[in-house]
């Protein structure tokens, strides 16, 4: 194998545009390190070939962690690209780089845009017995879900007559085909059948990542409250709208839902960052992320862009719709990644942050797609290629942003009822008012004794990791 110079190799020169937004299906056409090919493995295409080595020239050049890849694994010796890809991954910190022969799926999907039912739920296996049920966490606007009356709550156990098991659940619930569901009811701990049954196609849609916006009047305080479920690029126009709307209901203080946000554009996060933060803030377009690259892409934003360069510092954009606020109450779980933690790093040292439910996911990376210029192949790779750190250079948080204060996710109450769990608790800290009956048991002492199976959430990110792709803004 010849060793490669990637200093001396003509790879595009790229720029960052934050005011354009323009987030995904980012098209890198990027010549690579060539390997000579002594011995070809046997029955290996030339289009696998061409795949793995666009793989290695991309991982080789721009991945964060690449002074850890392997050496002796040579491309053209590699019958697998998936497999290929994983063994280059440095898995003692890389939970989130990923590979698809699908590239416009992808596209698709980190637009939210998917075949789906609209029911986002939580499976759990009840201890010690095969037996999985589902719970409703949320429902797509405009989705089938909807349309067929299933809402956040509802508790289902049954695909098509057959009750669900660790051995069944995923064929029976992500065929991505027309299927009945059954439901139950949950009573004395006992997940129990009942009569109720709905025949559920799914459609291809975009997901609305506005779930919800209101405003509360609680003893003389306006208080906005946004359910915000996924950080979509081409969907910024609705995101001044509500914060129109905020501003011009004067709201006091701000309760932003990301507990079932696993992230998405990064641009997308700095204009959410710049609609809430402090005006001062704003108005100095302070900074708020800095990226840290390996060495070869720090050294050259350094030498060819200076110390200031928009591929190492993002700061606030103006925003005209900025409620200059001076607290923020942000509800969370362990689903909310990336992005979604960036809001929070970020805004940290500009304004008092503060975290109601659970720990989050621990995503302090960001990634870009990289796939074919020339189209010869529909393979593309999604690796994470930076670290983001806030104005204080605060990063590296592996085991994610612990609350303020825990509070356990309920299912029963629908978001936005002010005596569902976390959103009344957020209240009573701006009001000082308990909200919600003291009485009423809570939504974890009703259920059985379970354990939450590793592949939970929607059925559209059943085959990604936790969070959406947080691409970042190359042109």
């Amino acid at each position: 194998m010849e060793s490669c110079d990637l200093k001396k190799r003509s790879f595009p020169k790229l720029r960052i545009n934050w005011l354009l937004s323009v987030i995904f299906a980012v098209l890198l056409g990027v010549a690579g390190c060539t390997w000579e090919v002594a011995n070809p493995g046997p029955g290996i295409s030339d289009e696998i070939k061409s795949v793995n080595n666009f793989i290695w020239a991309n991982m080789n050049y721009y991945y964060l962690w690449r002074e850890f890849m392997p050496t002796n694994l040579d491309p053209n010796q590699q019958p697998d690209p998936a497999q290929y890809f994983h063994e280059l991954k440095y898995s003692k910190d890389d939970r989130w780089s990923y590979i698809t022969d699908n590239y416009d799926d992808l596209v698709n999907k980190q637009q939210g845009i998917s075949k789906t039912y609209g029911h986002v739920f939580q499976l759990f296996r009840k201890t010690g017995l095969k037996e999985v049920y589902g719970i409703v966490q949320y429902v797509i606007k405009d989705s089938p879900a909807e349309s067929l009356g299933i809402k956040r709550g509802d508790v289902f156990n049954r695909i098509n007559g057959v009750l669900l098991d660790t051995l069944n659940y995923r064929g029976l619930l992500y065929s991505n085909e027309a299927y009945t569901i059954g439901f139950a009811d949950i009573i004395d701990k006992e997940v129990i059948s009942n009569d109720t049954e709905v025949f559920i196609t799914p459609i291809v849609m975009q997901e609305d990542p506005i779930l919800l916006d209101t405003v509360y009047f609680i003893e003389g305080t306006s208080i906005g409250y946004m359910v915000y479920n996924r950080f979509t690029s081409s969907l910024n126009s609705d995101l001044n709208v509500v914060f129109s709307e905020f501003k011009s209901r004067g709201i006091d203080e701000l309760i932003l839902d990301l507990r079932y946000n696993r992230g998405g554009s990064v641009g997308t996060a700095t204009l959410l960052g710049s609609l809430i933060a402090p005006a001062p803030v704003v108005d100095n377009n302070d900074i708020f992320v800095r990226y840290i690259w390996n060495d070869i892409l720090d050294a050259l934003w350094r030498e060819e862009q200076g110390d200031e360069s928009g591929h190492l510092i993002v700061r606030f954009l103006d925003a005209a719709q900025n409620l200059d606020l001076k607290n923020l109450y942000v509800i969370v779980s362990g689903t909310s990644a990336s992005a979604s933690e960036l809001i929070i790093n970020g805004l940290r040292p500009y304004m008092n942050v503060t975290l109601v439910g659970d720990t989050t996911h621990g995503k302090y990376t960001a990634s870009i797609t990289l796939h074919d210029q020339e189209e010869s192949f529909n393979w593309a790779i999604q690796p994470i290629v930076l670290k983001t750190a806030n104005v204080n250079w605060v990063t590296d948080f592996k085991d994610g942003l612990a609350p303020d204060y825990l509070v356990k996710d309920g299912y029963f109450s629908q978001l936005g009822d002010v005596e569902e769990d976390r959103l009344a608790y957020a209240i009573s800290l701006i009001t000082g008012i308990p909200l919600g009956p003291a009485a009423r048991i809570s939504d974890s002492e009703m259920l059985p004794s379970s354990l939450p199976l590793v592949f939970s959430g929607s059925d559209i990110l059943l085959d990604y990791p936790i969070m959406d792709a947080d691409n970042i803004d190359l042109d």
